[in-house]
């Protein structure tokens, strides 16, 4: 059991951190340089498709990342610690998604061409801020979850 929730923690979170990181330095600047119309309605299909699978995925790798802190109580002190401090990289992520992108999303998903593109510009840089940030807590989740998985084994 525990090994299941280890391997599932791991690619989950480095699916995300993937897509979180991917999206943030690949993706969105090449999206950004679009003309505004163009750019509106890339960003609206963007939300569409990533709006299907995160709001699923994000909360269940917190989940699955505290089953993986609860079933690693009678590991080493070093793995255990590892494993919270994933987990808190992941409950940051989650109050950042719902706090400030999650809004964000909302406007973005009713924008419409007619309203001030000025206004729409300032929208998607704040989201790529804390998108960086998600991206990079993901990230380092991924690689404590790693170290961890290694580190148990030894």
């Amino acid at each position: 059991m525990k090994t299941a929730i280890e391997l599932t923690s791991l690619v989950l979170v480095g699916w995300i951190a993937g897509a979180e990181l991917g999206s943030w330095c690949c993706v969105q600047p090449v999206v950004g340089r679009l003309p505004y119309e163009q750019y509106v309605v890339a960003e609206q299909g963007m939300l569409r498709t990533f709006g299907r699978v995160m709001p699923v995925l994000m909360p269940l790798s917190g989940i699955v990342a505290i089953l993986l802190v609860l079933v690693s109580r009678g590991e080493s002190s070093f793995v255990f610690w590892l494993r919270v401090a994933a987990a808190l990289c992941l409950a940051i992520t989650v109050v950042t998604t719902l706090t400030v992108n999650v809004p964000i999303n909302t406007r973005t998903a009713t924008w419409q061409i007619s309203h001030d593109s000025s206004e729409w510009h300032a929208m998607p840089e704040r989201w790529h801020v804390f998108q960086g940030i998600r991206g990079g807590l993901f990230g380092a989740a991924f690689l404590l979850l790693s170290v961890s998985l290694v580190a148990s084994r030894r």
